[in-house]
C-alpha cells in the first residue's frame, strides 16, 4: 500500500500559513492555519499514544468540531482504525453501529459526553486546555476531550517532535456507516490508499478552485477537502455559509432544503444523498441562486457513480448524464425494457473484488443512467418503490407532503403524509409524519415505515 497520503499532507502543511479551518467559538471566529493544525495533530498524537489502549478508536462528534478533525487526523497519522458515529437520533441504530466495531477506546467532545449512557463502561473526562502550543494558538485551548478509562495524562513539555516521530500510518483506516434506511446501518471501511483514490475521484468531479472556502457536513468529505489543501468551515449550521462567504458546498441534499435564506456566496455545490423530485429541484435552485450545482448519484460504497448539472436534471428527472471516470456501471438481470439492478465496480468501490450491488434499479440509455427505484426486503419478500410513479403522485396531488410507493405481494402500496386522491386497486397507508433517516436526514426511512406497517397489521401485510 502507498503511504504517501499522510507524508504528502505533512510536507504541504509544514510552514503553510494558509487557513485550514474556520470555526466559531462563542461570538468569535477562529482561524487555524495548516501549520497550526499540523502542530495540533502532533500534540494529539502524543496524547492518544499515551492514553489509548488499542487499535480501534470510536469517535463521537455531533456537531462536528475542530477537535473532532484534529483527532481523526491524529488517528490517521498513528495508524489507528477510526470508527466515526455521527448519528444519535435512533438509539437502536447507534447501538447496532457500535456492535459492528471491536472498540478499544472511545473519544467524545463536550457536546457528546452525555452519550456515555450508550457506551460500554464509564467514560472519564479529561481536560485538554493544557494542549496550547508555545504560540498560544487558540485551536485547542479551553476545550474538553474525553478518553475512555484513562485519568489525568501527563503531557510532554515538547510534544511536537515526539508527536511527529509517532507518525506511522501503515494500518490506518476510517469506518463510517450508511444511514440505514434499509434496516441496520452498514459499516463502510476505507484504508488510506482507498481514501487517496477517493480524493482523486472527488478532485476530478467537484471542480474545486484553489481559493475555495469549503463547507461539508459529511466528515469524509471534509477530510478530503483538507487533505487537498482547501480551507474548511466547521459549523453545524449551513446558514453560516453566508456569514463566512463560503464558495463551495459538499453537503447532503436535505441540508440544502433546510436553508432559511438563499446562499448568495456559494459558487459551486456538490450535492447527493437522495433522489430529487421536481418540486425539490426547484426549491434547491432558489436556495443556491448563483451556484453551478453538480448533482451526484452515488453510494457510500462507491462515492460518485454518475453526475449531472441540476438544470439538466430538472428537464429530465431521475436521469444522470455523465459517468465518473474509473467507475464501471452495468445493469444486472435486465428485463425486456433494459431495467435491472445497478451494479458498480472500480478501484474506488468498496466491496468484494471492488464490486457492489447498489440495490437501486435503473436502465442505461445512450450512456445516461436513469434511476427508476429501489429494491427493499420485508419479511423475506421483495418490495420495490418507483420514483416515476411517486413523481406522478406529487404532480396530481398538491396537498401531498411526502409519499413513496412500493410493491408487496403483487399489490401497489402508497405510504404518505398529507392528502391525496385515492385510486382503486392501490392500498394506502396514511402517516401523520413519515420518518427520515436519522443520520443525514436526506431520504425517507423506508425500512422503518414497512416495519411499522408490518407490526400494526395494516392491509396487505
Amino acid at each position: 500500500m502507498k503511504n504517501n497520503l499522510v507524508d504528502d499532507f505533512i510536507k504541504k502543511a509544514e510552514g503553510n500559513s494558509k487557513t485550514a479551518f474556520i470555526y466559531k467559538k462563542g461570538r468569535r471566529s477562529i482561524k487555524v492555519s495548516f501549520d497550526e493544525f499540523l502542530n495540533d495533530v502532533f500534540l494529539m498524537n502524543e496524547f492518544l499514544h499515551k492514553n489509548t489502549s488499542g487499535q480501534n478508536i470510536l469517535i463521537f462528534s455531533y456537531p462536528y468540531s475542530y477537535l473532532f478533525f484534529v483527532s481523526i487526523f491524529s488517528c490517521c497519522f498513528l495508524g489507528k482504525n477510526i470508527v466515526i458515529i455521527d448519528s444519535f437520533g435512533d438509539r437502536k441504530k447507534t447501538k447496532a453501529m457500535m456492535a459492528q466495531a471491536e472498540l478499544s477506546d472511545i473519544l467524545t467532545d463536550n457536546f457528546t459526553a452525555l452519550l456515555g449512557l450508550l457506551l460500554p463502561g464509564k467514560i472519564k473526562k479529561l481536560n485538554v486546555k493544557n494542549f496550547k502550543d508555545k504560540r498560544k494558538h487558540p485551536g485547542l485551548a479551553e476545550q474538553d476531550f474525553s478518553v475512555s478509562g484513562k485519568n489525568n495524562p501527563s503531557i510532554l513539555e515538547n510534544p511536537f517532535t515526539t508527536g511527529k516521530n509517532l507518525t506511522k500510518p501503515q494500518t490506518a483506516s476510517i469506518t463510517t456507516f450508511t444511514s440505514g434506511t434499509t434496516g441496520i446501518p452498514k459499516k463502510i471501511t476505507r484504508d488510506l490508499s482507498f481514501l487517496e483514490n477517493q480524493i482523486d475521484l472527488i478532485l476530478n468531479n467537484a471542480k474545486f478552485s484553489e481559493d475555495d472556502l469549503v463547507y461539508g457536513l459529511l466528515p469524509v468529505y471534509t477530510l478530503l477537502a483538507v487533505f487537498m489543501n482547501h480551507t474548511c468551515l466547521v459549523s453545524p449550521r449551513i446558514d453560516d455559509c453566508n456569514r463566512f462567504n463560503v464558495t463551495m458546498l459538499l453537503v447532503p441534499i436535505k441540508k440544502v432544503q433546510k436553508i432559511k435564506k438563499p446562499l448568495h456566496t456559494v459558487e459551486r455545490a456538490f450535492l447527493g444523498g437522495a433522489i430529487l423530485y421536481k418540486n425539490e429541484t426547484d426549491d434547491i435552485l432558489k436556495k443556491l441562486p448563483v451556484s453551478k450545482i453538480t448533482y451526484v448519484y452515488g453510494a457510500s460504497e462507491g462515492a460518485v457513480i454518475y453526475k449531472t448539472e441540476l438544470h439538466r436534471y430538472k428537464k429530465n428527472l431521475f436521469t444522470f448524464d455523465e459517468k465518473s471516470s474509473g467507475i464501471n456501471v452495468e445493469i444486472q438481470n435486465p428485463d425486456k425494457n433494459g431495467t435491472g439492478e445497478i451494479v458498480i465496480s472500480g478501484k474506488t468501490v468498496i466491496g468484494e473484488n471492488n464490486r457492489h450491488n447498489t440495490g437501486d434499479y435503473g436502465r442505461l440509455e445512450n450512456g445516461k443512467l436513469i434511476i427508476l427505484g429501489r429494491k427493499k426486503y420485508s419479511r423475506g419478500e421483495i418490495s420495490f418503490y418507483n420514483y416515476e410513479y411517486d413523481e406522478l403522485l406529487r404532480k396530481n396531488n398538491p396537498a401531498l407532503k411526502a409519499a413513496f410507493s412500493f410493491y408487496l405481494n403483487g399489490k401497489i402500496h402508497v405510504a404518505y403524509t398529507g392528502r391525496l386522491k385515492k385510486e382503486s386497486g392501490i392500498i394506502y397507508h396514511h402517516f401523520s409524519r413519515l420518518p427520515y433517516d436519522q443520520k443525514h436526514q436526506t431520504k425517507l426511512d423506508y425500512a422503518k415505515v414497512i416495519k411499522n406497517l408490518s407490526a400494526s397489521s395494516h392491509p396487505g401485510f
